[in-house]
């Protein structure tokens, strides 16, 4: 296990032998399991969830809400996660945060609500349901979340998506450079640029 830090930020780095382990333990039903496994990844996907919605769906959405519509619905679908080098447990909830404020903005810009999405909590596994809302209670009045979010979003798009690939998605300095169309280098070095502005724009926030 690993520890990456933004100024005060510190997030714990998801590592794919042990992810695996959790992810099994966790379809078998052990709550210690789900609970170690969504703990290290709350942290980004909080993060990724309120970068994504940006200020003008902050203020029809909750991303506590999203969170834990995302969590849930990971649950359910544990058995669908591969685990292997072609992407990541967190890369995989990313996806799945991304695809519910999408369905949330559609729904909310179309002025109706669909029964579907609204994650039924109180009818979920208790226990299950149990550890996403105190887990994303926790997350969302954690202030070190806050400011990474608030610096993230004052970053160039360059240096955000750098940091999202590598740092959040942990995806190999190969995969950055395909999707990027630059060399493995090139990444290595734009991501030293976007950490080093990263940590200047932290240090002058509150």
């Amino acid at each position: 296990m690993s520890t990456e830090s933004f100024g005060r930020v510190k997030l714990v780095a998801v590592q794919h032998g042990e992810t695996t382990q959790l992810v099994r333990q966790a379809r078998a039903g052990s709550a210690e399991a789900l609970e170690a496994l969504y703990g290290r990844c709350g942290p980004r996907l909080l993060a990724f969830i309120r970068l994504r919605l940006g200020r003008t769906l902050r203020a029809h959405l909750e991303s506590r809400d999203i969170l834990q519509a995302t969590l849930l619905r990971s649950y359910e679908r544990l058995g669908q996660f591969a685990g292997d080098d072609a992407g990541t447990f967190m890369a995989w909830l990313m996806r799945a945060a991304e695809n519910e404020i999408r369905d949330r903005a559609d729904y909310h810009g179309r002025q109706r609500r669909d029964a579907a999405r609204v994650v039924p909590l109180d009818d979920a596994h208790d226990a299950v349901a149990g550890h996403v809302r105190s887990l994303s209670s926790r997350l969302v009045l954690a202030e070190e979340i806050d400011r990474l979010t608030r610096a993230l979003a004052e970053l160039s798009e360059a240096h955000r998506e750098i940091i999202l690939l590598r740092k959040f998605e942990e995806l190999s300095f190969k995969a950055i450079a395909g999707q990027l169309g630059k060399s493995e280098d090139a990444c290595r070095m734009l991501l030293g640029r976007a950490m080093a502005a990263l940590t200047v724009t932290l240090a002058g926030l509150p």
